[in-house]
């Protein structure tokens, strides 16, 4: 692993999968590895991001905001963030409630550099036959192919911290 700039990772794990905890736990081992060896300058976790969110349930951790943050970075990139995240319509039994969701995934990564958001995994091409996974990221942080973050288009954010509050309740 070798050094980079001023890079940083924001982890975001579902804290309400199940079956997944081990996988999740080696995820996180690893983007905290890339931190003590000095390969990225710094990480942030949230392990509170949860299945589905619609707008009345994101009023506290802000999680359909960076969704958007991700969606406008694959938009640039001509990358899409399907199908690992899903937007759909959910009903409600015995109403006539409608609401627009997003379903999250086990895990997701995003890359930054100061103010730009680099990259976001997983992601896929247009067509849906390229995918890139948290694990590719990771592969290629671990191998010190910083140049294949090349291929990503970097969009401002104007944001060096997270939005989400780590461990917020």
């Amino acid at each position: 692993m070798s050094a980079t700039t001023d890079r940083r990772i924001e982890l975001y794990l579902r804290g309400d999968t199940y079956g997944s905890y081990d996988r999740q736990q080696r995820v996180l081992e690893r983007v905290e590895d890339l931190e003590s060896a000095g390969v990225v300058a710094d990480t942030e976790v949230d392990a509170s991001w949860q299945r589905i969110r619609t707008p009345e349930q994101d009023s506290r951790d802000e999680a359909l905001a960076t969704y958007e943050e991700f969606g406008e970075w694959a938009s640039e990139n001509g990358y899409r963030l399907e199908p690992a995240f899903e937007r759909r319509q959910r009903s409600y039994i015995g109403t006539d409630a409608v609401h627009d969701v997003v379903v999250f995934p086990m895990a997701s990564l995003a890359v930054y550099e100061g103010s730009d958001l680099q990259a976001v995994f997983p992601c896929a091409d247009e067509s849906g036959e390229i995918h890139f996974t948290v694990g590719d990221c990771l592969d290629a942080f671990e191998s010190g192919e910083t140049d294949w973050f090349e291929r990503f288009a970097p969009v401002s954010v104007d944001r060096a911290s997270p939005r989400l509050t780590v461990g917020a309740d």
